[in-house]
């Protein structure tokens, strides 16, 4: 009996022990296929084009081609059965009249939230009402929009890139237009706030430029990307189509017109020239691009590939695989924070869960065996008294 007290004792330590939970986290983003359980339905006919996850796992957001916004409840799946993930909102009548190209939580309250959209505004969302409390309108199209995650105070402040070549900040306090970040000589197609500064954005734009600004500098641009870490501004051969980074900010991830995905140390702001191989399409338009968090340091790129979504190791540029199961250009993907789970969204109009394979489908998991590293984990020591 003791022996089996023991066994059990040493079991229940290893389930908590973080090394245990960083390799099975690891193998579980590895792992990714077509939810088998969970169908997302939708009311819209037409596709959709942004998505986006709270930071709690609790809700879907979603926007489409004709404006029309939809929030799915996603933190109450029955596991292993069947699931019709059916809108718990859906609102048509958004105020927006086209292609809505960006759609973002409030960070940390699913209260508000904020759409950006081809019809040249953004609007600010009270979620219980399902309706705009506030409007800001420009002379070009949005093709992205960002609130700072970091909160503080920034956290009032919506990033928008706008085809007429800027950037804009504007005040949800004040519902005005605060800075106006000019830089770029084509639309700018993605607007991120860093991980890592709470008053620095990066922009990136159809120009082959990517920009750091410090919102709080007269001349905001402090730092241009450079592909060879020289004196040039480009940072790809064409338009930018794609920006994501780490959990911790420390690494950035971009892709671009000319099929190459690039990483940058954000610590010098340099190309790490890691080789990711020719990684996208060939498009003007831009994707919504996604890093895994809550997995291996420094987690995986899943980036939207045409119909498929292709996956990579951050630090080596291995191609891991590609996910295949749209029949349309996928328009972003959205990783859940809390639990394994991948959302993708598409022009075949509809929305895909990807998660890890079910227990019954996996030897690994049905035999109870401890998972084994994969073959991009480092294999550093997680003290000194493991080496």
């Amino acid at each position: 009996m003791s022996n089996i007290c023991y066994l059990i004792n040493e079991r229940q330590k290893l389930l908590f022990d973080p090394k245990y939970v960083h390799t099975l986290r690891s193998n579980q983003t590895l792992s990714f296929e077509i939810s088998r359980y969970t169908t997302v339905q939708s009311e819209s006919k037409y596709a959709t084009t942004a998505i986006d996850i709270d930071s709690n796992g609790e809700y879907l957001l979603s926007g489409d081609s004709v404006g029309a916004v939809s929030i799915h409840q996603i933190n109450e799946l029955n596991v292993h059965s069947c699931n019709e993930l059916k809108p718990a909102c859906y609102e048509p009548k958004t105020g927006h009249k086209f292609n809505i190209n960006s759609i973002k939580w409030f960070p940390k309250d699913t209260g508000i939230f904020v759409s950006g959209s081809s019809d040249k505004s953004v609007q600010v969302w009270d979620t219980n009402e399902m309706s705009a409390v506030e409007k800001f309108k420009f002379s070009g199209h949005v093709y992205d929009a960002q609130l700072s995650s970091r909160g503080g105070k920034t956290s009032h402040l919506i990033a928008t890139a706008i085809s007429n070549h800027q950037v804009k900040l504007c005040d949800m306090k004040s519902g005005g237009d605060t800075h106006t970040l000019r830089g770029h000589t084509a639309a700018v197609n993605n607007v991120i706030w860093s991980n890592r500064n709470a008053y620095a954005l990066i922009s990136a734009g159809r120009d082959g430029k990517i920009i750091m600004w410090d919102i709080r500098r007269s001349n905001a641009a402090v730092h241009y990307f450079d592909q060879f870490n020289g004196k040039s501004e480009k940072a790809h051969n064409g338009s930018v189509t794609s920006l994501s980074q780490t959990e911790g900010g420390i690494f950035l991830l971009s892709s671009g017109q000319d099929e190459q995905v690039r990483c940058w140390d954000m610590t010098n702001g340099e190309n790490t020239f890691t080789n990711f191989g020719s990684a996208a399409c060939p498009d003007v338009k831009s994707v919504g691009a996604t890093v895994s968090f809550n997995a291996c340091y420094p987690g995986l790129l899943y980036l939207p590939n045409g119909s498929d979504i292709s996956v990579y190791d951050i630090l080596s540029g291995q191609h891991i695989t590609d996910l295949s199961g749209h029949f349309g250009r996928i328009n972003a993907v959205c990783f859940n924070r809390v639990i394994p789970q991948l959302y993708s969204c598409s022009g075949d109009c509809t929305i895909l869960l990807w998660e890890p394979p079910s227990p019954e489908s996996s030897n690994e998991e049905a035999d109870g065996s401890i998972p084994k590293e994969t073959s991009y984990q480092d294999t550093w020591s997680d003290s000194e008294d493991d080496s």
